[in-house]
């Protein structure tokens, strides 16, 4: 077991209702949240702390730009990393050439537009969008009263009837189909990939229907690493935390006790 653990769970920037960041690539993302981590818990490059990065979708591409790039980063010690339900980012642009997957992802390019996804989303009506999109990738009908609880949509609604969570959750897709794209790519031609030790889960019925996520990401882990690659069935969606909390939580508890 570890001697000590801490949690430290922070909102992406701009998403809800944080203010965006001044650096919206990947790297400055994940820079803003390590400085804030740092302030947070008195952290140094001289008096670094063991961090175990866990996300899941947009947050899961900061944890692997955090650790492929942890050297940039000397205040934390990460020895571990969790992914929920994505693959690269580059190997999903990639994958666009699937009619289906660009049809099933078509938020992708459209939110990559950002003045123009903007301006119909906001016609359409912000609040709307992020109920309907979030319908569109939970599993069955449980599922969908799981992630509802407690008026969550009503909170995401509230959310992105604000221009500015809307734009900026554009922008994030517009980054990641130009910068951190390019990023990745350099990256792989350089070697530099994930080398400490992975947990990677995703939803059957979504992500996995269509992707051999495991495979994928045997690519972008380094040789040797400790990698475990687990698909969550029983029709779970998108939502892993909330669809399938017993799985993620049992998964996310056998990783970090490897990591002691």
């Amino acid at each position: 077991m570890l001697d000590h653990v801490s949690l430290f769970v922070p909102e992406l920037p701009g998403y809800g209702i944080s203010s965006p960041s001044r650096d919206n690539t990947r790297i400055g993302i994940a820079g803003a949240l390590v400085e804030a981590m740092s302030k947070v818990f008195n952290l140094s490059k001289d008096s670094p702390r063991k961090v175990i990065a866990i996300g899941h979708d947009r947050g899961a591409r900061i944890v692997h730009r955090l650790a492929v790039s942890r050297n940039d980063f000397p205040a934390v010690a990460l020895i571990g990393a969790a992914m929920f339900d994505i693959v690269p980012t580059k190997a999903q642009w990639d994958a666009f050439q699937d009619p289906a997957i660009n049809a099933g992802y078509f938020h992708w390019p459209f939110l990559a537009n950002v003045d123009y996804a903007v301006q119909v989303i906001s016609k359409y009506g912000g609040g709307q969008w992020a109920k309907d999109m979030h319908k569109r990738i939970t599993g069955g009908d449980a599922d969908l009263e799981r992630t509802a609880a407690d008026g969550a949509h009503d909170v995401y609604a509230a959310c992105f009837d604000k221009e500015e969570t809307l734009r900026y959750s554009c922008e994030d897709y517009a980054y990641g189909a130009g910068p951190e794209y390019q990023h990745q790519s350099e990256d792989q031609k350089a070697g530099r990939k994930v080398d400490v030790p992975t947990l990677i889960m995703w939803s059957k019925a979504k992500l996995g229907s269509r992707m051999d996520v495991a495979k994928i990401w045997e690519d972008w882990i380094a040789p040797g690493t400790d990698y475990e690659a687990i698909g969550v069935g029983d029709g779970h969606g998108h939502f892993l935390p909330e669809e399938a909390p017993k799985e993620v939580m049992e998964a996310i508890i056998a990783f970090t006790q490897r990591l002691a």
